[in-house]
């Protein structure tokens, strides 16, 4: 089977470590299942294809605008070359991504969590990739998706038609089953299954690539580079990860290992974690060791040796839970509260997600050393979900497979089953689960009222620009030549018998 795959990678001076993970393990396990011609939907195809040794072609290209008229002009315009109408600049991108879509069997959106009005490129992105198959007769299939949580409506409407034509559904969380389900989704076509991350493994190369510094006893974090919320400056969120990673060194006597999740694997640069990693072991002392830029799966290797995984970012615990190590995942907006409890939930771990009231009041020292002081029986815990989880996503892999070869929708028992709850023996949880809660509630209101804001500002801007035009043709007019004295303008001709007709028809009324 030849295959088109799209996954937010592949950059020359950006390494993402979660969104290269689950593209990573999705050519993983096509190869696997004897997919062996994949071309990859990338951002520097060039990049993408040494990587990860596949064709690649550039993607078609959005605009992440509030505005969404330009991304719905040129959806369309895509759509119509697909059909063999209309045109497009010759050097246009989208040109190779049909062409690739037409010489293959199938369409693959591989895992993100973009689908949703903070990235509406990704959205319109992945919109054309399933548009063009549908026009070209290439059925499709979506996996280790995170929907939402917010959704404007003007995107909605393109989520549902991504959704609407979709063989499987592969939905990380039970948040984005609810979700897609309600955009219109077919029931049967939706799976809830484990993030593809999950399934990454560690080889002996990347054992090699991390042995200087998977030594002793080590705490892997991992921060993302801004806080993301309105509720701490980030002067204070990276003093706050700092004085953190200090007490958890200081009180378990374990040295941290500072691993930048987002930056660049060039050597000698350095971009966004790794910049804010360096401020964060400045202010924190010299037992927080910032690493180099890891790919993903040195980071599997490294996490395999870990007492305990801390952090903002989302994917460190997804490699946490599938090597049976503990790890309490901070959550300080909506967005990150809602795919770090429900993927925390798909092992029994939600308890160990905080939210940013609980970070700052000393929460997460609290929350690791009670977490040490179980660490076998939660390792035992994550051991035991392990071996179920596995052969759950073994069994969602030879079905998506199999649709996509077949053209036929995902049949089988293919859900997760539920399991057990390593549940916190402290008083704080319960206290911790409402301030999440109150976290996703407060950033929903404030999303929702920052759009309408956004929305009047987009028709102010408009009107202004209609009366910018109106005045000039106003002004336009008023400099036209009036008509020659005793030749009544054609206009005023018709005007005046307007007049007189509807003057006559008055008459008329009162008559009768």
């Amino acid at each position: 089977m030849r295959l088109v795959l799209i996954g937010d990678i592949g950059w020359s001076s950006l390494y993402h470590l979660g969104d290269e993970a689950m593209t990573d393990y999705a050519l993983e396990a096509l190869r696997e299942r004897g997919v062996d011609s994949v071309t990859v939907v990338a951002g520097e195809p060039e990049v993408a294809s040494s990587f990860y040794g596949v064709e690649a072609v550039r993607r078609i290209g959005f605009r992440n605008s509030l505005d969404r008229s330009h991304n719905a002009r040129r959806l369309a315009s895509v759509l119509d070359v697909a059909r063999g109408r209309g045109s497009l600049e010759p050097n246009d991108p989208a040109h190779a991504v049909i062409d690739a879509v037409r010489g293959s069997d199938a369409v693959l959106v591989a895992g993100g969590g973009n689908l949703n009005s903070f990235f509406p490129q990704h959205i319109y992105e992945r919109a054309a990739l399933t548009g063009v198959a549908k026009v070209l007769g290439k059925p499709y299939a979506l996996t280790s998706q995170t929907v939402g949580p917010l959704v404007r409506d003007d995107d909605r409407t393109v989520l549902e038609e991504i959704l609407r034509g979709a063989l499987a559904v592969g939905a990380r969380e039970e948040a984005t089953e609810r979700l897609v389900l309600g955009l219109g989704a077919d029931p049967a076509r939706v799976v809830r299954t484990m993030d593809d991350a999950y399934g990454l493994v560690a080889t002996d190369a990347d054992r090699t690539a991390v042995e200087t510094w998977a030594t002793g006893s080590y705490i892997v974090a991992s921060f993302a580079e801004k806080a993301s919320t309105t509720l701490i400056e980030q002067d204070e969120y990276h003093a706050l990860a700092a004085r953190t990673l200090r007490d958890l060194a200081d009180g378990l006597d374990m040295k941290i290992l500072l691993v930048p999740h987002a930056g660049t694997l060039v050597r000698g640069k350095t971009a966004r974690d790794q910049e804010s990693n360096a401020r964060i072991a400045s202010l924190a002392g010299e037992r927080v060791r910032p690493t180099a830029m890891l790919t993903a799966r040195e980071l599997t290797a490294l996490t395999d040796g870990a007492e305990l995984v801390v952090g903002t970012r989302y994917h460190p615990a997804i490699f946490a839970a599938r090597s049976a190590v503990p790890a309490i995942s901070i959550a300080p907006n909506m967005y990150s509260s809602v795919r770090m409890r429900y993927s925390a939930r798909n092992v029994g771990t939600g308890d160990y997600v905080l939210s940013l009231d609980t970070w700052q009041n000393g929460g997460l020292q609290r929350a690791a050393s009670e977490l040490l002081e179980h660490q076998q029986a939660a390792r035992q815990h994550l051991a035991a979900v392990r071996g179920q989880r596995v052969e759950e996503h073994r069994r969602w892999w030879d079905a998506l497979v199999s649709s996509l070869e077949s053209g036929d929708p995902v049949s089988g028992d293919l859900g997760m089953s539920d399991v057990a709850a390593f549940r916190s023996p402290g008083d704080w949880s319960l206290a911790n689960i409402a301030l999440l809660e109150a976290t996703e509630r407060f950033d929903e209101l404030r999303m929702t009222e920052k759009w309408r804001r956004d929305e009047l500002e987009q028709r102010i801007k408009l009107l202004r620009r209609q009366r910018a035009d109106l005045r000039r043709k106003l002004e336009a007019g008023a400099q036209t030549p009036a008509p020659p004295a005793g030749r009544p303008h054609a206009v005023r001709r018709v005007l005046g018998r307007v007049r007189r007709a509807v003057a006559s028809d008055g008459r008329d009324r009162v008559r009768r």
